[in-house]
């Protein structure tokens, strides 16, 4: 039954499926009502995995390739392989890190309902991360095995509602002021950084997504002519580069000149069917949520994955993409020089939280703002997991040869190295943003 519970977390569709039911029968809708709200909520969701899982299949021999051209040598950044090797190796963690999500989740409700920050975290595969990776770090510190569960889903329950509402002003500013969802993901220390200095170095008066372009161009605001035509400059260098014999393995008897433009065009479908599916899941799931806002958790904000913000900067986030591979080069070279260890580019993590430090820095200083912002998020990933890596032993706990590509994870065992002052500084950060965020109202 535990196990069944746990997959449920670890199941976005499903918990959204399941949140917009419970919205839809708080506000007494009809059964039709309640049954089509949740299915299209959790096929909105489905369909985003979807588009998401093509990305990914479509992306990952372009990262083989392109560490074959370079002649990159080093350690893979993957917070789910860190986390995947650690429940398979350690069994405390395993079994810690399980009920630290599923409490851990109450206590999110909870301190929604009776604190000032009203986020509730809904993105299944960050929740899971975070439980092990605070499971690890207490494991580490050596707390007992019941202090680990209770000190865990305290800290679980309080990070979830804190990332959010660090996060929080910056999609205002994203979504012209709503606060209709939240970002619930481990990378928001870096995003929203790395958006703030886009802010402080760009030009807000030059929004990326108002670029005017002679008429013969104009198809260049069309988001799939933009992907397409960006990525399959990057996936045609990379062959080019590699050679036929190189991208033989990969293509199958396909021309490797071909190969590089159907994956380019793969690459975009994924986008395409990706923001379908946003749109799909949140027209459903937001009105749905009044539910739980207004009876169960009152004033209650859904924290979602990333991918929601992406339809409202395309051009943002391809330019955070391309920028953060770029600050990615630089921090893997400066990781060498600094730390003696090579974290390698990760061309995922540089579309799908580049490209949010793309969005955030366009909206506090326009396109320059969005390059710097993208630039300094690659730069900051790739440079502070070859930091945690000299500090953190991945191997003793099964994950060698991976390190975390999750800001906000690399901060929290970098703390908990002394869980007293990493358990102390989470409870002054929550108490502050209660401050921050009551002031605020009472202005209002």
């Amino acid at each position: 039954m535990l196990d069944f519970i746990l997959n449920i977390f670890k199941t976005p569709a499903i918990i959204l499926g399941i949140v917009a039911m419970i919205g839809l029968l708080l506000q007494g809708k009809s059964a039709g009502d309640v049954f089509s709200g949740s299915v299209k909520t959790a096929l909105g969701m489905l369909v985003l995995s979807a588009g998401s899982s093509l990305i990914v299949t479509e992306i990952l021999p372009f990262v083989d390739l392109f560490s074959l051209v370079f002649n990159l040598n080093g350690f893979a950044t993957s917070s789910e392989a860190v986390v995947g090797a650690m429940q398979a190796s350690v069994p405390i963690i395993a079994s810690t890190s399980a009920l630290i999500m599923g409490i851990g989740f109450i206590v999110n409700v909870l301190i929604a309902r009776f604190s000032p920050l009203k986020y509730i975290f809904l993105t299944g595969h960050m929740m899971w991360i975070l439980s092990v990776a605070l499971a690890s770090g207490l494991y580490a510190a050596g707390f007992s095995e019941t202090m680990i569960i209770v000190c865990g889903s305290l800290l679980q329950g309080l990070l979830m509602v804190i990332f959010p509402a660090i996060g929080q002003p910056m999609v205002r500013k994203v979504t012209g002021g709503s606060d209709m969802f939240a970002i619930g993901h481990l990378t928001t220390v870096g995003t929203v950084s790395a958006g703030y200095i886009g802010g402080l170095l760009g030009d807000k008066t030059k929004s990326a997504e108002e670029i005017k372009l002679p008429e013969s161009l104009e198809f260049f605001k069309d988001t799939s002519m933009s992907v397409s035509i960006v990525m399959g400059i990057f996936y045609l260098v990379v062959v080019i580069l590699a050679g036929p014999e190189a991208v033989a393995p990969y293509a199958a008897g396909t021309n490797y000149i071909m190969y590089g433009i159907l994956k380019a065009l793969g690459f975009t479908a994924g986008i395409l069917i990706l923001l379908q599916g946003v749109r799909m899941f949140l027209g459903e799931l937001v009105p749905a949520f009044k539910g739980i806002s207004d009876k169960v958790v009152p004033g209650a904000i859904p924290a979602l994955d990333v991918p929601a913000l992406f339809a409202y900067a395309p051009n943002s986030l391809m330019i955070g993409f391309v920028s953060g591979v770029i600050g990615m080069i630089i921090g893997m070279l400066a990781s060498s020089a600094v730390f003696g260890v090579v974290p390698l580019v990760s061309i995922i993590g540089a579309f799908f939280t580049g490209g949010v430090a793309g969005i955030y820095g366009n909206a506090t200083g326009g396109r320059r703002g969005a390059a710097i912002a993208g630039a300094i998020y690659g730069f900051a990933l790739i440079f502070f997991s070859g930091f945690l890596f000299t500090i953190f032993d991945y191997a003793a706990y099964g994950a060698a040869g991976v390190g975390h590509d999750c800001l906000d994870v690399m901060a929290v065992l970098w703390l908990f190295q002394n869980p007293y002052v990493g358990i102390g500084v989470v409870l002054a950060v929550f108490v502050l943003l209660c401050v921050l965020v009551s002031r605020k109202k009472a202005k209002e």
